[in-house]
């Protein structure tokens, strides 16, 4: 419900009548159950109803963890696992805009991944 004086936001209590939460309206009496279209008509708004259904959603775990993925690079970084220097390298921005990006490192030869920020 909304103020009929002021439009704040206003709930009603179990008798119906609101006590209007803006300190500078503190309007308090019986809400008004019509309201005016564009149009002109009235419609009564004490007789409307909302419902909400709850959706089951597709959830799908996908491995993917044995995929290199980014760009190949030799040279650049030196894998703490196999001491290769043939990298998969990839750029994600993993935290907020201004932090910088991470680099998500996979080792072309053992598969092992790390990141670095």
């Amino acid at each position: 419900m909304f103020c009929p004086e002021c439009g704040t936001l206003a709930f009603p209590d179990t008798s119906g009548e609101i006590k209007c939460t803006n300190y500078q309206c503190g309007y308090s009496g019986t809400a008004e159950n019509e309201m005016e279209m564009e149009d002109g008509s009235k419609i009564d708004i004490s007789k409307a109803s909302s419902s909400a259904k709850a959706q089951t959603r597709d959830r799908r775990v996908i491995e993917d963890s044995d995929q290199q993925r980014g760009v190949l690079t030799t040279s650049t970084y030196i894998c703490p696992k196999c001491d290769t220097d043939s990298v998969y390298a990839e750029l994600q921005q993993t935290r907020s805009s201004d932090e910088p990006e991470t680099r998500i490192l996979t080792c072309a030869e053992c598969g092992h991944g790390w990141r670095e920020y």
